[in-house]
């Protein structure tokens, strides 16, 4: 049995997704751009003394988006006892995709929250958490046959 012809189509399916999800970020701060400089000053939609409230909400929510990948990771990444190996793999695809989109959520707070209240700042530093989990938890080929490997106890995969 070749593993790597087994990993191929389900890892291919994860990376592409989650590079949607990264260009998706890339998108959101084009639109931030467009947004600012084509209402030069734009102001947001709701002007109201609640939007420090939805800050703190906002990076509340980031700070527990961090936890719950690092959580998710590791938990979706567990063998289940008489688990197959093809499941295995899916889970493993579905998780990886799973994690994507969670790590895109708080650029898109972000996002949301500059379109109400106007400020760029908490935008970018909402698509700097996002970026850094999209880059931390993609996809490798790498830590799949790691986790392969620890999971079936196999001694080598071929062909990478």
């Amino acid at each position: 049995m070749d593993l790597s012809a087994e990993l191929e189509k389900p890892f291919r399916a994860s990376v592409l997704v989650s590079g949607a999800a990264v260009a998706t970020l890339f998108i959101y701060a084009a639109i931030v751009e467009i947004i600012k400089s084509a209402l030069s000053p734009y102001k947001g939609i709701v002007h109201s003394s609640h939007l420090q409230a939805g800050r703190y909400f906002l990076y509340g929510a980031a700070i527990i988006i961090v936890i719950l990948v690092r959580v998710l990771v590791r938990a979706l990444a567990k063998k289940k006892s008489g688990e197959t190996l093809p499941v295995y793999i899916q889970r493993l695809s579905r998780a990886a995709i799973v994690i994507s989109v969670l790590a895109e959520s708080p650029a898109l707070l972000g996002f949301v929250f500059f379109l109400l209240a106007g400020g760029s700042r908490d935008f970018y530093y909402l698509l700097f958490v996002s970026l850094f989990l999209e880059f931390m938890y993609f996809p490798r080929m790498r830590t799949w046959e790691e986790l392969i490997r620890n999971a079936y106890q196999q001694p080598h995969i071929e062909g990478r």
